[in-house]
């Protein structure tokens, strides 16, 4: 007895024992793989201490490389600018010593000379002579017109260069130099202008900086306009008469580096940026050029840190490329381990996760199935689709659990044996089930759908005698995406089948549309804000101008409006908020804001001087009905002191063939208040020549549709005639909208259209930016 009972002390002693040792073991292992972990730590971390170290050393490198470009372009362009300085003094110091009968042998003498090839291609000079400018016939010069950085050196009586200056007289970008003749009877000064394409086209012969790391480098006035493109990659766009301002702006996520970069511009300065653009360091350097503290020009090259020091980042690549397959190779072993536990718990789950009647996923498997599917999926576009027994109460209450449920299980099998690859299906609960379904077109998604019902409905015709079965339902597709929760998918698309005042759009299925959805969203926004908008003058006035193709000059503009969103920093297009506007009434008093802007913009620019050229607004059909419309335009014209003819009132085609006697009497009441009248988007309806007969009106304005092409080229040219001849006849000026290329300017140029409207001479412009556009017409 006592041996046995050793000998099986002696053996739970060795089963301990061997426990104990797979206790030990396992925590070996556990240990060694933790202290592995530790030391992938330390070493990620030392090693991301010395790439850092090292990137920033290399980021330091390749700026300074880039401003040495620059830097030795601008001394390149600085030794051009200075040839161009002695030939100027060379021609001063020529007069100076020549012999002349009078002043106006002076000037035949100075003209004549100035021709000569050594004193460089002149584009025009002048003289002082006792305060006064002349040019070289010996006409005098408003000299307000110069640039005031010449006027000051000549004041001062230094040679030297006043920079790039924009000559009013001839339209032309030129590089200004002064040089002062002392003791000269017939003149105190010369201002000898030379074109900018010929001061930088010699600096260009000159350099022999390596542009082909760069993405771009490029000769800019000190306004940011380039007058020379240097090199040019050929994936980044940047041309000749450009802003760089504007080609650099939307590469940075710092708006402060291209202000940093005009106030260089702006004195001359040298500087260079960096920033991560991509996950790339970027660099901008530049190089100013100077004379007597004046900024002529400056050089820009836009690097990236790569491209100018590629060896230090192979290195870099090199050393990530090791760590990864060094912790791979670490990890992989914990990984597996990880990634077969969490597989053996979801199996766990999948077993509470059933429906334990009918042996199908649950609402919530269901969820946790789609889930993992979409996310695998993503480039797929997938159905949720809610099926659900109509009447399942009723029948329930009626015929019993039991009947019920063999229904439930026959559709149940009619699901399971119609998916695919990537597909689910599950039971939420009183009849009701859930599909997932992938597809690619519509009607594929709709015929399995029918599929099924009729297999459902096949069954007898009826779950018992009296009664039959019959499924609706409704849709939610992820190609209008409102959230990546399953959960709320089903919600949709029950939503979708609860929507009685929807019809079906198949059997008795339902599409769920989320534009309803965001569309209350949105009008719930709009009329929510539009008081405080309308106070807080967030409404904002845009002026697309308007060109007359016969005479070649501007012919004024349409006022147009813009919601801005501070919070946002964007604007709202009228196409969202003006339909809203228009139902709710809003649109008067919007109407009659945008008409106070305007006369305030025309009052501004009577008393300052401006450019001013007439101007049409829009008019609502519900402001132009209300009974005080003509009063309150003519009350608003007159307090402003606006003359009569220079409003123009634009109503849209569709309102003038609602009812021509009510705008007839509107445009003949206007008319006698001194406002013109024209049609807008004439073309778009479908009684056009009806407004031609009926309607007194000043101007058409053909809707976009007549420029288009048709089937046939021949029959467009011939319609577009017949409606411009017929308006011309009816002395009815003819505006074209849409325009938006030199081949439609050219014809309808030769058609006889007067005016045009379009992208192709400008988009609707600011305030500021549209008497810009007039201040800087040139004819086209």
């Amino acid at each position: 007895m006592k041996e046995k009972t050793n000998d099986k002390s002696k053996d739970k002693s060795k089963k301990r024992s061997k426990l104990n040792k797979k206790e030990q073991a396992k925590g070996i292992r556990g240990y060694t793989l933790l202290l592995i972990f530790i030391m992938c730590i330390v070493m990620a971390l030392g090693c991301y201490a010395m790439l850092t170290s090292y990137s920033a050393t290399i980021e330091e490198e390749s700026a300074a490389i880039a401003q040495q470009y620059v830097e030795s372009t601008s001394g390149n362009l600085k030794s051009s600018v200075d040839v161009y300085l002695g030939m100027a003094r060379n021609l001063g110091e020529t007069m100076k010593e020549g012999e002349y009968e009078d002043a106006e042998d002076f000037t035949i003498q100075l003209h004549r000379i100035s021709k000569r090839e050594s004193f460089g291609d002149i584009a025009f000079l002048r003289y002082y002579e006792e305060g006064v400018e002349y040019n070289v016939s010996d006409d005098s010069f408003n000299p307000e017109l110069e640039a005031p950085v010449v006027t000051k050196m000549i004041e001062q009586g230094e040679l030297g260069c006043a920079g790039v200056v924009a000559d009013r007289q001839f339209s032309l970008a030129v590089v200004a130099y002064c040089v002062p003749i002392d003791d000269f009877e017939y003149a105190d000064a010369l201002i000898v202008f030379y074109p900018v394409s010929s001061v930088v086209s010699y600096a260009e012969s000159l350099t022999d900086a390596n542009y082909s790391n760069s993405r771009y480098t490029v000769i800019c006035t000190p306004g940011g306009e380039v007058v020379r493109v240097l090199f040019k990659n050929s994936d980044y766009e940047i041309a000749e008469h450009a802003n760089v301002f504007d080609a650099l702006r939307p590469e940075f996520n710092s708006k402060s580096i291209v202000d940093d970069l005009q106030a260089d511009f702006d004195v001359g300065a040298s500087d260079r940026y960096m920033e991560t653009v991509n996950g790339m360091t970027t660099i901008v350097s530049t190089a100013g050029v100077l004379d007597h503290g004046v900024s002529i020009f400056s050089i820009v090259g836009y690097y990236s840190s790569a491209d100018i020091y590629p060896s230090g980042y192979f290195v870099i690549r090199a050393i990530l490329g090791a760590m990864f397959v060094l912790f791979a190779m670490v990890f992989l072993v914990a990984i597996y381990s990880l990634i077969q536990h969490i597989r053996h718990k979801k199996l766990y789950e999948a077993a509470a996760d059933t429906n334990s009647i009918l042996g199908c996923n649950n609402k919530a498997k269901f969820e946790k199935v789609s889930t993992d599917i979409l996310a695998k999926n993503p480039g797929t576009t997938f159905a949720v689709v809610v099926v659900d027994i109509n009447h399942y109460e009723y029948f329930t209450d009626q015929l019993g659990f039991d009947t019920m449920l063999q229904s439930l299980r026959h559709l149940e099998l009619i699901f399971s044996r119609t998916m695919q690859m990537s597909e689910t299906y599950g039971y939420l609960d009183n009849g009701r089930f859930a599909l997932l379904l992938h597809f690619r077109e519509t009607s594929t998604l709709e015929e399995r759908i029918n599929m099924a019902v009729s297999l459902a409905t096949q069954r007898g015709n009826s779950v018992s005698g009296n009664f039959a079965l019959s499924l609706f339902g409704g849709i939610y597709t992820t190609d209008r995406a409102i959230t990546d929760k399953v959960s709320k998918m089903i919600d949709l698309a029950v939503e979708a089948e609860k929507a009685t005042k929807y019809q079906y759009d198949f059997g008795n299925f339902r599409y769920y549309n989320e534009m309803h959805h965001a569309s209350a969203v949105q009008n719930d926004y709009i009329e929510v804000n539009m008081y405080k908008a309308l106070e807080n003058h967030d409404f904002k006035v845009f002026y697309q101008p308007k060109y007359n193709i016969q005479e070649r000059r501007p012919d004024g503009c349409e006022a147009l409006v813009r919601w801005y969103n501070p919070e946002r920093d964007e604007y709202m297009q009228p196409g969202v908020f003006m339909p809203l506007f228009e139902a709710n009434g809003f649109i008067m008093e919007l109407d009659h804001y945008v008409f106070e802007q305007v006369c305030l913009y025309v009052e501004d620019a009577v008393m300052n001087g401006l450019p001013l050229f007439p101007i049409s607004v829009n008019a609502s059909r519900i402001t132009a009905t209300d009974r005080d419309f003509v009063k309150f335009y003519t009350e608003t014209k007159q307090k402003h002191n606006i003359a009569d003819g220079f409003f123009t009132i634009e109503f849209t085609e569709s309102f003038a063939y609602e009812d021509y006697d009510m705008l007839r009497e509107i445009v003949t009441e206007l008319h006698r208040s001194g406002f013109k009248c024209s049609i807008d988007d004439f073309g778009s309806g479908f009684s056009s020549y009806n407004i031609l007969k009926e309607l007194p009106m000043d101007e058409i304005k053909l809707d976009q549709f007549f420029i288009k092409q048709g089937f046939s080229p021949e029959r467009d040219v011939k319609v577009l005639t017949s409606i411009i001849n017929l308006a011309r006849e009816l002395h009815m000026k003819v505006t074209q909208e849409g325009v938006e290329h030199s081949d439609q300017v050219d014809q309808l140029r030769q058609l006889g259209c007067q005016v045009v409207q379009g992208y192709y001479y400008s988009k609707p412009l600011s305030l500021t930016d549209y008497i810009g556009f007039l201040s800087n017409d040139k004819k086209i």
